[in-house]
């Protein structure tokens, strides 16, 4: 029966007897589940820029927008629309609000009128709505009438069809060419959509509508230039923005304002270029109204004026680099056509990227009361993100399907303040020994090009000195290689090379004997690195890209990301001798000074990227029908190597039967690795679940351990979530 029920109107378990709580409790427990909101709407972001693609083109070529919705759903759609005018200008008049029950309905409920399928479709067809034409249907529990009806015509009319949604199983979401869903859970109050979900639609529509009107040429950089102002305060600000823009004395903006009669873009062509207003005026319409792009025609036929803001972007698109026209699609990141976020365009892509099933807790199977608690044990450790955990993004796999991931505290806390969300890129640090060396070498291994048992020094001679000589491929995977732990070659000045040729060089003194005990080492990942090039021919990041992170669709997993992703990556550790925040940068100072790619730390990515490659292990080496490893490979790698000091797999740390980051629900065969940074993924093939934590911890400086007793508290409360 739960199952029937829309997921946004299924019952809270944090907010049982919330009318016995005091206010202040009330209050707290309402914000913080209005906290899931943002990074909700933050797990759709693909889609939500795809919408805003085809709103764009499509109000361009002089089609039109209508936006269907009932109740909560339908207001938040008129008020969209009705504020799209006087923001941009005479293009959003092309923006439609269509709501069941009229003008009345704004005011007060009408409940009845939004049930009828076929009302809906005669809304479209009196509009005449076709091909050149987009139906946005807006319906929190994804099962109004009224909405499905509409977006069924405007289907059947060969229109865009979007539907916005809280739930994708009732009738809305299966009409629709594509679908945006923010899931936030169940509301504070069963039934009251007008709380979290429609906060979430509210947030989705404005952005929509927003990145369309600004692909579509109506700001000019990050000002609103694409409108008149119709009072006192709006025209102050329009000189505001035309001096900012401009950089223009404050007499010249008003007269070139005065001479436009109040159109800012004209004024602002004018300024730039010393056209007159009636040209300034016939080159916007020239132009299809993007701003920058008259500018550019303005100032090249009429002369440069003295604008001076922002150069760069006017370079980039006189040389072809700016945003695309209408019509032509981008990847949200990089700007380039079908190349995912954090690739390099040359690394190409596979005919097909997995999809990922992403659901919640009674999808999985998973007992939800026990599933929140989890979530929460991390909301309490980060709090407000002041403390010694700044930013974290938890994640839950189970049989399959991925949980909407949650994001809590600061992905940057100094110098900006920016907010953790899912799609947060972290550094990874030390998971990238078992999520790109790893799946590397395992790689090799299956095409015969060694045995684990051979020599390193097989493959790089120079290798084999200083009592070095008999250390395997298997005693590097399971740290028992004899090799020391930690050496700070940053400190001595080497770069590069010099730090392979350093680890060549080395003498093991009588102590540290291969074979005989674990003792976890970063030199011998740092020497796998060159071991794959010696093989291949490639870097560590092109083959792992090339094998293992673009046929899994692991989109953000990189190393040295594109700087354009910043604002997307967690800050990590203050470096007094760079005199910087690391962000953007790896944080491991040995792979810093080794230009950023290395076997022990360097990679970068997101949870989502984390749980296609836990999928891909508790799949057996294979996820989505896609295979990167075989299945006895799988099974050596996690089985145990070595308990001399730990137990250890290949790659990977065995779950401890004393202390373990897995925790202590987890079963035997659990298998996992962390990261110094505040990462952690573990897998539990037993029960086919794995526990995801991204953090920055050393954000808030490298001496906190709170991380350590959060990953087993989040572990063994992910445990304690599955149902036999």
């Amino acid at each position: 029966m739960t199952k029937q029920i829309p997921k946004t109107e299924r019952i809270n378990p944090v907010t049982k007897d919330i009318d016995t709580w005091p206010a202040e409790r009330i209050v707290s427990v309402i914000n913080a589940e209005d906290h899931r909101v943002a990074p909700a709407v933050a797990a759709e972001v693909p889609k939500i820029a795809k919408a805003a693609e085809w709103m764009a083109e499509t109000i361009l070529l002089g089609g039109r927008v209508f936006y269907v919705g009932a109740g909560t759903s339908g207001r938040i759609g008129v008020l969209d629309a009705a504020e799209l005018e006087p923001t941009y200008g005479s293009l959003g008049r092309n923006v439609i609000a269509i709501m069941p029950g009229g003008e009345k309905a704004m005011y007060k409920a009408s409940e009845g009128s939004e049930d009828d399928q076929e009302d809906g479709a005669r809304e479209i067809r009196e509009r005449k709505v076709g091909p050149s034409d987009m139906v946005v249907g807006i319906a929190s529990s994804g099962r109004t009438p009224f909405v499905a009806g509409a977006l069924a015509e405007a289907r059947n009319q060969k229109a865009r069809t979007v539907a916005i949604v809280g739930d994708t199983s009732g009738p809305v979401a299966k009409e629709a060419d594509l679908v945006i869903a923010p899931q936030v859970g169940p509301e504070v109050v069963a039934g009251s959509t007008r709380m979290k979900n429609g906060t979430a639609q509210k947030l989705v529509l404005n952005t929509i509508s927003t990145a369309a009107m600004i692909i579509a040429g109506r700001t000019y950089s990050n000002l609103m230039a694409g409108t008149s102002p119709r009072n006192t305060k709006l025209a102050g600000r329009a000189l505001r923005i035309l001096t900012e823009a401009t950089g223009r004395p404050v007499e010249d903006v008003e007269r070139a304002f005065s001479e436009a009669q109040g159109d800012i873009a004209v004024a602002l062509i004018s300024l730039a270029s010393g056209a007159t207003a009636e040209q300034a005026a016939s080159v916007l319409k020239e132009c299809g109204g993007a701003i920058r792009k008259a500018v550019l025609v303005a100032k090249e036929r009429y002369g440069d004026g003295t604008l001076i803001s922002p150069a760069p972007a006017e370079k980039a698109a006189r040389e072809g680099e700016g945003p695309a026209q209408a019509g032509e699609s981008l990847s949200a990141s990089t700007g380039a056509p079908g190349v995912p976020w954090g690739m390099p365009p040359a690394a190409g892509l596979t005919a097909r990227i997995p999809d990922l099933p992403v659901g919640e807790a009674l999808d999985a199977g998973l007992d939800p009361v026990q599933v929140e608690r989890a979530f929460q044990v991390v909301a309490r450790a980060v709090g407000d993100g002041e403390g010694p955990i700044p930013g974290a993004v938890a994640a839950i796999v189970h049989k399959g399907i991925m949980l909407h991931p949650r994001a809590f505290g600061w992905a940057v806390r100094t110098p900006e303040r920016i907010p953790a969300t899912p799609n947060t890129i972290f550094d990874m640090a030390s998971l990238t020994k078992v999520t790109a060396a790893l799946p590397a070498v395992l790689r090799l291994l299956e095409r015969g090009e060694f045995r684990l048992d051979d020599p390193l020094a097989l493959f790089i001679p120079e290798f084999g000195q200083g009592g070095k000589e008999p250390i395997t491929i298997r005693q590097i995977l399971t740290h028992t290689s004899g090799l020391p732990a930690h050496i700070k070659f940053y400190e001595q000045g080497l770069m590069g090379r010099e730090i392979i040729d350093a680890i060549c060089s080395l003498v093991l003194t009588e102590d540290q004997v291969p074979g005989e005990k674990v003792v976890y080492s970063d030199l011998g990942f740092i020497m796998l690195t060159e071991l794959v090039r010696r093989i291949t021919g490639s870097t560590l990041d092109e083959f792992a890209a090339r094998e293992v992170f673009i046929p899994l669709g692991m989109k953000d997993a990189c190393f040295r990301p594109d700087p354009a992703l910043k604002y997307r990556i967690a800050a990590t550790e203050y470096r007094p001798d760079l005199g910087r925040v690391m962000w953007g940068e790896v944080h491991d100072e040995n792979a810093h000074a080794l230009g950023g790619v290395s076997g022990h730390a360097g990679l970068f990515g997101t949870v989502y990227d984390m749980a296609r490659y836990a999928l891909m292990w508790l799949g057996g080496g294979e996820f989505g029908g896609v295979r990167i490893l075989c299945e006895a490979t799988v099974k050596a790698a996690t089985r145990e190597e070595t308990s001399a000091g730990e137990r250890r797999g290949l790659g990977w740390q065995l779950r401890s039967r004393t202390y373990s980051s897995g925790g202590d629900l987890m079963s035997d065969r659990a298998y996992g690795h962390t990261g110094f940074t505040g990462t952690s993924l573990w897998c539990d093939p037993e029960t086919d679940t794995a526990a995801i934590l991204l953090t920055n911890r050393v954000h808030a400086g490298r001496d906190g351990n709170a991380h350590i007793r959060l990953r087993a508290q989040f572990a063994n409360a992910v445990a304690a979530a599955v149902r036999k």
